[in-house]
């Protein structure tokens, strides 16, 4: 008996919803190589997102790689070749180092120059759009992935081999795929402000540490000739209480910081404040399966401790482009095939999140903010001493380092553990007499003993705390222990 299979017809191989920096990057890649790609998004371009426009020279080098840096409209984005860190009365200027690797420093784009310029690039390589396309719903069949769109009031379905979620962080896809909305565990939230006729360097980006908004920072960075991007980024959910007013803190920030009250000068407002949710890596969600996969916002692809994405959006698309090349190539989509590129995220950036997100679950417990802010203080301190020092605290925030690069001994000697105790004056004084660091147990103790008398301390929610803690900290060891072994191979 001879069984007939159906051909399948397709109107793409690959279907991407989200045409940001992740899905037009995907949709860059895969258009190269001649793999059919329509892409659904929400709006029409050119459009904003709201974003802090920080391009980290990572990303560049992965906007290099498409050709977007020799267009013009790139070259007149902000180099930033200076990293300004201020806390309480004191801050230090750092000169930025660029790897050899990297072909350029870092940019600051507005979001709706930077998405076009990906989309104009994906575009001219062959890839299809359907803008004002919102995603409705998928489903996975055997030999297909069928998802509705609707455009104004019509509905249609798109017939794929594979189905890519690039929707950022309030992603419907992952929604779909996880069941449910991401916890506030694993998110950030996020505001920002534009300026006009403001004063200051053009090369230079501001982050500002404060108590109130700890974990979190302020930043300031400049946005063409004389304007500027004002904003921040908090961890959603802290102990003993969550922000209620995000908006209120950053409008008092600018208007009580006096670096920034003397730059913006006679400047102005344009628009409203703005904000955003920006959910980050959980380890424990998929990103990939059968069919179907999540790139940049949408997977959780978020620095912690800055809230940056776009970098990680960039390289996630590439990474996937790989994989799904493969894919198509061997006409195997199955759950299996699809997990090497969660194997590849894993890989690149499973040691640096996991360590970033020690870092954040430490500090999400407001209780111990003082000591957070002794100790970026001694980090501020220790920069305008050791130019080594200050170039891995810049390359960390600016996105060129990873995270882990505070793992050296001689950096946490300098910074976590000698300046939590004593700050940046008694680092000389420690190394001279070291029974003095005999004190900081019985200094510690004392303070436990305080810390559990107060009203507001909530039993329950310390003990979760201090659960997730122990949790992550084991996993940063293991990470760690990995990387020493790997390196001894």
């Amino acid at each position: 008996m001879i069984t007939i299979t159906p051909k399948q017809d397709y109107d793409c191989d690959v279907l991407i919803i989200g045409g940001g920096p992740s899905g037009s990057g995907l949709a860059f890649h895969l258009a190269s190589k001649g793999i059919r790609v329509i892409v659904a998004e929400a709006e029409k371009f050119p459009r904003d997102k709201v974003c802090g426009d920080g391009v980290s020279p990572i990303a560049v080098n992965e906007l290099h790689k498409m050709g977007i840096t020799e267009i013009a409209k790139f070259k007149e984005a902000n180099e930033i070749t200076q990293v300004g860190l201020f806390i309480n009365e004191d801050k230090v200027y750092i000169d930025l180092s660029k790897p050899e690797y990297l072909p350029l420093h870092a940019r600051v784009i507005p979001r709706l120059v930077l998405d076009n310029l990906i989309f104009e690039t994906a575009k001219n390589a062959g890839a299809e759009y359907l803008e004002n396309t919102r995603f409705v719903r998928y489903i996975i069949n055997k030999e297909t992935a069928i998802t509705t769109l609707k455009s104004g009031d019509r509905s249609f379905e798109i017939c794929s081999k594979v189905l890519v979620g690039a929707d950022g962080s309030s992603s419907a896809v992952a929604r779909q795929l996880h069941g449910s909305k991401s916890s506030d565990q694993f998110q950030l939230l996020g505001l920002r402000a534009y300026y006009e006729e403001v004063n200051g360097p053009g090369n230079r980006v501001d982050i500002f540490f404060s108590k109130e908004s700890f974990p979190g920072i302020y930043w300031m960075f400049p946005r063409g000739n004389n304007g500027a991007n004002i904003g921040m980024a908090m961890v959603s959910a802290t102990i003993p209480h969550r922000p209620s007013n995000v908006k209120q803190m950053l409008q008092k920030h600018i208007e009580n910081n006096k670096e920034i009250v003397a730059r913006i000068g006679h400047g102005r407002q344009e628009g409203k404040i703005l904000g955003w949710p920006i959910t980050f890596f959980n380890a424990s969600s998929k990103i990939s399966g059968n069919r179907i996969m999540l790139l940049g916002d949408a997977a959780g692809l978020i620095n912690p401790l800055s809230g940056d994405g776009i970098q990680y959006a960039l390289l996630s698309a590439r990474w996937a482009s790989e994989v799904l090349e493969d894919c198509v190539n061997k006409n195997n989509f199955s759950e299996n095939q699809m997990y090497i590129f969660r194997k590849k995220v894993e890989q690149e950036l499973a040691y640096d999140f996991a360590f970033s997100h020690f870092l954040v679950q430490f500090a999400r417990n407001k209780h111990f903010s003082k000591l957070w802010m002794e100790i970026i203080a001694t980090l501020v301190g220790r920069a305008k001493k050791d130019k080594k020092y200050a170039d891995t605290i810049a390359g960390i925030f600016e996105g060129t380092y990873p995270s882990y690069n505070a793992l050296t001994m001689d950096f946490i000697i300098k910074s976590l553990l000698q300046g939590g105790v004593r700050g940046v004056d008694a680092l000389d004084a420690l190394t001279k007499n070291p029974k003095d660091a005999l004190d900081f147990p019985n200094q510690f103790l004392t303070a436990m003993i305080e810390l559990l008398k107060r009203d507001n301390f909530y039993v329950d929610d310390q003990l979760k705390w201090l659960s997730s803690v122990i949790n992550k900290g084991l996993s940063v060891a293991g990470h760690t222990l990995n990387h020493v072994l790997s390196k001894k191979q």
